[in-house]
């Protein structure tokens, strides 16, 4: 039998991509999603299924989100490509995805590459960077996964800030996120719109004469229905506080305000201020200021209200007896979580149960760190038995994750994961929670999972660029409840 030279060759095409087929498995090496079956690993990591991480590089300039069941890079992005000139991803939150292999939402901050990350005085760094918010999201639907940005939040409301993002939840759900910096002390509500609209935004200022600290509602223009507030302008301090550096000489009226993180029952939120160490209460029906509460060890539940004036609310603050950096609730809105650290290294525990948050009291306090490590973030699980928190250490110190029992408030277990901690994530089945840490930005650097059951350290993921922050993509509102919006 004689046959063409075309059929010879779309025979021998034929017989090596059945080839190939066999080598790779199950031939979805090019599919928007890795199968591995037939891989060494495969048994292991299927347990991870349906975790969808998403780690922003401090340093690297981009996102990537990774599949832990896998593991590998879905897709990552590179905020070059939006323009901004030595971007700094700093902190990143997720919306709910029912598959989040197919496509979520997520929003990101970054902020300018001030000092002490850089000399700023010289030519070379000086308008380099710059305050950012962007809605985000990744599409798993085609052959090509893909990251894209959705909208730059700081040119539509025309307030640009850098530190934390977080998403409402319970009766805040599918309405609002939030956006702080501590560089220009505001914070930023908005709709969770593609084209988001301005709900309400405040400014902290502390006056060193009286002691008196003001937190007020501000507003865009009436004209343009924008702020002006986008790069470097409104900026109080030429950076960020760093961690431990909460007590640092700076602006006099300079609070570093943090985050604002969501009751996950009730309808409050906390601006979490970390100069004075306390957090303000908002509700979120109102967005009225209803309580200060004062975390420290020694000090009063809440700090007392000196007056309200139209749109501003004046405490009195007579001394701080220890700063704060980060605070969020357990699952189930129960408690409230404040990690003092500097001048006190505990963790403040209120029962946030009362609808009034003058009633909000101090029960407990997680002790026992020492100086050296100081309390930092915080990460929760569905049923709110634990709580873990990151014990950030000063190198060349490592640091440590620890495990709380919050019927005890005692750490029942413990881990030096790597040096240089940051942030805790429960997976979306909460059997296992992740963590990162980031080597000071250029040394070891990787994803932890920890099983929450066993305390065992599942796998250690290399994960390079120095991740400062890191959430798993929910997968509903309820979900998000443990997720990186309740706490930070």
């Amino acid at each position: 039998m004689s046959i063409s030279r075309r059929q010879f060759i779309q025979g021998s095409l034929a017989a090596g991509m059945a080839g190939a087929a066999g080598v790779l498995g199950s031939g979805n090496a090019m599919a928007a999603r890795h199968d591995p079956i037939n891989e060494a690993q495969a048994d292991f990591f299927k347990k991870f299924d349906r975790n969808v991480v998403l780690l922003p590089s401090k340093y690297g300039g981009y996102v990537q989100a990774l599949d832990l069941a896998v593991p590998e890079t879905l897709a990552w992005y590179n905020y070059g490509l939006a323009g901004v000139n030595m971007p700094i991803p700093h902190h990143i939150a997720a919306l709910p995805s029912a598959d989040p292999y197919k496509g979520f939402d997520f929003y990101q901050t970054m902020q300018p590459p001030g000092t002490p990350y850089v000399n700023e005085n010289s030519p070379e760094w000086r308008d380099r960077g710059d305050f950012k918010m962007f809605k985000m999201r990744y599409d798993g639907s085609g052959k090509q996964n893909h990251i894209e940005v959705v909208s730059d939040i700081g040119v539509t409301t025309g307030m640009s800030l850098g530190v934390h993002a977080s998403i409402g939840v319970g009766e805040n759900a599918n309405k609002y996120v939030a956006f702080a910096d501590g560089q220009k002390d505001m914070v930023l509500i908005t709709t969770i719109d593609d084209n988001p609209k301005i709900v309400k935004a405040f400014r902290a200022d502390y006056d060193p004469v009286k002691r008196q600290l003001h937190i007020s509602h501000i507003f865009p223009d009436a004209t343009t229905g924008k702020f002006d507030y986008v790069g470097r302008k409104g900026m109080k301090t030429t950076h960020e506080a760093m961690l431990g550096e909460e007590l640092m000489p700076a602006d006099p009226t300079a609070v570093f305000v943090d985050a604002f993180t969501w009751h996950p029952t009730l309808p409050f939120g906390a601006i979490l201020i970390r100069r004075l160490g306390c957090c303000a209460i908002v509700d979120t029906r109102t967005w009225e200021v209803v309580a200060l509460l004062s975390t420290a060890k020694g000090a009063p539940e809440n700090f007392p209200l000196t007056r309200q004036q139209g749109f501003t609310w004046t405490f009195t603050v007579p001394s701080v007896l220890t700063p704060l950096h980060e605070a969020g609730f357990i699952t189930s809105g129960e408690y409230f979580c404040a990690c003092n650290n500097v001048l006190q290294n505990n963790i403040a525990i209120y029962r946030a149960t009362d609808e009034n948050p003058l009633k909000w009291k101090k029960e407990a306090f997680v002790e026992g760190f020492g100086d050296k490590y100081l309390p930092l973030h915080m990460g929760n699980v569905p049923d709110s038995r634990f709580a873990y928190f990151t014990m950030w250490a000063r190198k060349p110190n490592n640091g440590y994750i620890c495990k709380v029992d919050t019927k005890t408030w005692k750490v029942v277990a413990k881990w030096d994961t790597g040096p240089d901690p940051h942030t805790c994530d429960c997976s979306v089945d909460g059997k296992y929670m992740t963590t990162v840490y980031s080597g000071n930005q250029g040394g070891q650097s990787g994803l932890v999972i920890l099983n929450v059951e066993t305390d065992k350290i599942e796998a250690r993921i290399a994960v390079p660029g120095g991740m400062h922050d890191h959430v798993v993509v929910p997968e509903s509102w309820e979900g998000m409840k443990f997720s990186r919006s309740t706490s930070v």
